[in-house]
């Protein structure tokens, strides 16, 4: 039921979460063979923009295995995408996975639409429509796929590349669910250095094997190899691994039976009304800039927290229904540590934990891996303050910002 609140609820805007929803059900691992055919010379900067910029669309069977803490996830999707701009269509068509590990957004006959400003997804299964409305710019500054070709001709380190909707170089980690337990979604960017390592063939494909490697201890990265192809610098697959939180990730994908710059029929990045029973259930998913944004668009009571000097809040979202959840993230710059308090409609488990005193309400305290949360449940609608990474030496601070939440609501 709570999936997609697991998957959608970005904590740093909506471009980010749309990232993390394509990487984790689009992306692809190899069950393909590949093999060295070579070391061909690297073309220019210059050519290899070009290259890239006269791909358009791609059609492929895309396979993503998800390796966390040695707990595997496969899943198959057919897609197809417009590579500079984010619309991409993409349905399920097999899905494996290891027990105790997340199901995927959408099972097979799902579908995923995103058409600039609007991502839809549908779930068989749970029959449920997600909407998310989005605005995005093409005005990106990440590394793109012909910089790193020049980083290593020139033996340059490069910043790390930004995920890009759909091909994402790097990926983001997957954010948490709908009441903030899961927090692995630290990660730490910076400068990597890139070595050519001659071309292969994938899925019958040439392309340019490229070793990205973190410049920085301090960075998340492990590492990264990509596979270029030779002819528009689409990464036909990858394999990624990465350290979030204390978690261990890999990812492998591989793009197979593709096509470059495929004719796609009108009315592909449209939801069509009979794809979706009428007895379906929609829910809305927004983000907001403000606290009073959300205030004014949930029926929930939206807390005004005391929260420390050096916090600032980065994002406040929405989930409609089923349950309705506001939340709020409040960061500080420079660090992992972030805030969140989250409102949901509905009484959860706070039965377990350490009894803590929130003014009039007795709370329970608990720790999830490094998050720890304080949660108590009034009149049918639940709150939540959570800190991560637990600091046992700031405790008081966590109690009191939970204090100031029961004030305010």
């Amino acid at each position: 039921m709570y999936r997609f609140a697991r998957k959608l609820f970005s904590l740093r805007g909506v471009v980010r979460v749309l990232v993390v929803v394509v990487l984790v059900t689009a992306s692809g691992c190899s069950a393909i063979g590949s093999s060295s055919s070579g070391h061909s010379e690297l073309p220019s900067e210059d050519e290899a923009t070009d290259r890239y910029a006269s791909l358009d669309t791609v059609n492929a069977t895309v396979t993503t295995v998800r390796t966390r803490n040695d707990k595997t996830t496969t899943i198959v999707t057919q897609k197809r995408e417009r590579v500079h701009s984010f619309a991409y269509f993409e349905r399920v068509i097999s899905v494996t996975r290891a027990e105790e590990t997340r199901p995927p957004r959408v099972g097979e006959g799902g579908f995923i639409i995103a058409n600039g400003s609007t991502l839809v997804s549908y779930d068989p299964e749970s029959n449920e429509l997600h909407r998310m409305s989005f605005q995005t710019t093409d005005s990106g500054t990440g590394t793109t796929y012909p910089e790193l070709l020049a980083a290593a001709k020139s033996n340059r380190p490069v910043s790390q590349p930004t995920s890009t909707p759909g091909i994402s170089p790097l990926p983001v980690v997957p954010q948490e669910d709908e009441s903030g337990e899961n927090s692995s979604s630290a990660y730490r960017g910076g400068n990597v250095t890139v070595v050519y390592n001659g071309t292969e063939t994938i899925a019958g494909r040439e392309a340019y094997r490229l070793e990205i490697a973190p410049a920085s201890e301090d960075m998340s990265l492990q590492s990264q190899t990509l596979w270029l192809d030779t002819e528009f610098l689409f990464p036909i697959k990858r394999q990624t691994a990465f350290v979030a939180n204390g978690d261990d990730y890999e990812y492998i994908v591989t793009y197979r039976n593709v096509t470059f710059n495929p004719a796609f029929e009108p009315g592909t990045f449209q939801l069509e009304p009979q794809e979706v029973p009428d007895d379906a259930q929609q829910v809305q998913f927004n983000t907001y800039e403000s606290r009073a944004a959300l205030d004014d668009a949930a029926s929930l009571p939206v807390p005004n927290p005391d929260m420390p000097a050096e916090f600032e809040l980065e994002v406040a979202s929405h989930r409609s229904t089923d349950p309705e959840v506001a939340m709020l993230r409040y960061e500080s710059t420079g660090t992992d540590t972030h805030y969140r308090i989250g409102i949901l409609n509905g009484t959860q488990n706070t039965t377990t934990g350490t009894p803590v005193q929130v003014g009039e309400y007795e709370a329970r305290q608990t720790q999830t891996n490094r998050t720890v949360r304080i949660s108590w449940s009034v009149n049918g609608t639940t709150y939540y303050v959570s800190r991560f990474p637990a600091d046992t030496a700031d405790n008081s601070t966590l109690l009191r910002v939970a204090r100031s939440v029961a004030k305010t609501t």
